[in-house]
């Protein structure tokens, strides 16, 4: 089988595309059209520092446990959106606390605390001894600190640009930490997150943005549909109901002791065991992702991961295949990956590229020409018949573009990450699809026609 980046690949879009990729990071992708130097990879490139990596410890609240090392300020920041230097030094906190965790030491407030009687140290006390009583997803103690941090936080960090602060309480010190445990320790998503880059230095936001995406993919079901036939002969058996007097020879005769087994059989109240040709119709997902260098933002690509992670546990599981394209302004730059198998989904993020930088995006001209694609029996590059099925079609994108149409003739949902089109959740709605908005403080709300706006909570 041929290679998605094979030197057919580059036949297929000319040269302006080619990716460049090593087979072991998740550096590829299609190269701008527009060149390398655009604004959006030289700002979206651009590391920023809020105010300098202070590494200042004295006035810790937790003591130093003196056989760990605090984590520095520049490791944190490459591990989360940290900018406030108060949200930095509440993580080191965190760290040393879920080291003490490991070693079980309760004994951690710093020597000039320990009488403090001052609001915030006694809160700051209670929430780091609950620490101790429960379950803190994270394989170091970073990791756990990071967790818990995102779990608190008030989003006030999120201030709009030029807007002054003056709060530092970063985070809420009565929320509960609640992990869902079952999400934390999935092995269909953990599995993925060591084969892309971006999503093993920013494991943890991506896995507390989880706990949103499995409420709003749950806007978007995926459920595979099991049909069964009565046959005459089958190695494949389901217990129903009586139908006819004569599947009597299918009942369990343990059945004949009931004290009421007369009045059960005529009546057809008894359980028969019969043959059935039982076939399974897994779900198809069609996935456009959009590559305009807007995207180019780490706060928006922690969010695809956390989709993408999200839809391919379900085809890992053998509950769905996925049908995958980059889009950017040109129908003729569609190129489809189907995603069917757990080999698949590797082979997938060892080429996905989370350094987007194309030009302007048209949905509409996509779902068109997505739509003709199908009714012709084919999608773009791959040779595949979805006619009758017809998968709903889930568009990625930061709703910054037009989308110059009037009508979607197909079904579609949409997330848009940070900015928002009123012109694209119409066009969804009237499909009967979704629409989801995530905003620059991670709120989540759900368009529906039956539910109008819903927020979504962590």
């Amino acid at each position: 089988m041929r290679s998605l980046w094979d030197d057919g690949y580059d036949d297929y879009y000319g040269s302006r595309y080619a990716p460049t990729y090593t087979p072991t990071k998740s550096t590829g992708g299609w190269k701008s059209k527009y060149g390398g130097s655009g604004w959006s990879k030289g700002w979206g490139s651009f590391s920023f520092s809020w105010g300098g990596d202070k590494d200042n410890n004295d006035d810790l609240f937790v003591k130093d446990p003196v056989t760990y090392l605090t984590p520095t300020t520049s490791e944190i920041r490459k591990k989360v959106h940290a900018p406030k230097q108060t949200s930095v030094d509440t993580i080191k906190e965190l760290a040393r606390v879920c080291y003490f965790k490991m070693i079980d030491e309760r004994d951690f407030v710093a020597e000039q605390f320990v009488d403090s009687e001052n609001e915030e140290h006694q809160a700051r006390k209670a929430l780091y001894d609950s620490i101790f009583e429960q379950f803190i997803p994270g394989f170091t103690p970073l990791e756990q600190a990071i967790s818990i941090f995102l779990k608190m936080k008030t989003g006030k960090e999120y201030a709009e640009k030029g807007e002054e602060d003056d709060d530092d309480d970063d985070i809420d010190m009565k929320k509960g930490l609640d992990f869902d445990r079952q999400l934390y320790s999935d092995p269909n998503i953990n599995d993925q997150l060591d084969l892309n880059e971006l999503s093993k230095n920013r494991k943890m936001e991506i896995m507390n943005h989880l706990s949103l995406v499995g409420q709003f993919g749950s806007e978007f079901k995926v459920e595979k549909e099991i049909s069964e036939k009565i046959v005459a002969n089958s190695d494949e058996y389901s217990t129903m109901i009586m139908r006819d007097y004569s599947q009597i020879h299918m009942m369990n005769l343990m059945q004949k002791v009931y004290p009421n087994f007369r009045s059960k059989f005529l009546t057809k109240d008894l359980t028969v065991s019969v043959p059935v040709d039982r076939k399974e119709q897994i779900q198809k997902i069609i996935i456009i992702l959009d590559y305009s260098g807007s995207m180019d933002y780490d706060q928006k690509q922690i969010w695809v991961n956390a989709i993408l992670i999200d839809r391919f546990k379900y085809v890992m599981k053998g509950e769905a295949e996925v049908f995958f394209s980059y889009f950017v302004d040109s129908v003729d730059d569609l190129q489809f990956q189907h995603i069917k198998n757990k080999e698949d989904v590797i082979a997938f993020w060892q080429t996905f590229s989370n350094s987007p930088n194309g030009g302007m995006t048209e949905v509409g001209d996509m779902v068109e020409h997505i739509s003709s694609e199908i009714q012709a029996g084919r999608l773009c590059n791959l040779d595949v018949n979805l006619s009758e099925e017809r998968p709903e079609i889930l568009v990625i994108n930061d709703g910054q573009d037009d989308i110059n149409t009037d009508e979607f003739p197909y079904k579609v949902n949409a997330v848009s990450l940070m900015s928002f089109s009123n012109q694209l959740k119409d066009l969804c709605l009237n499909t009967g699809g979704k629409q989801i908005e995530v905003t620059e403080e991670d709120q989540v709300f759900t368009y529906s026609t039956e539910a109008g706006k819903q927020e979504l909570k962590y």
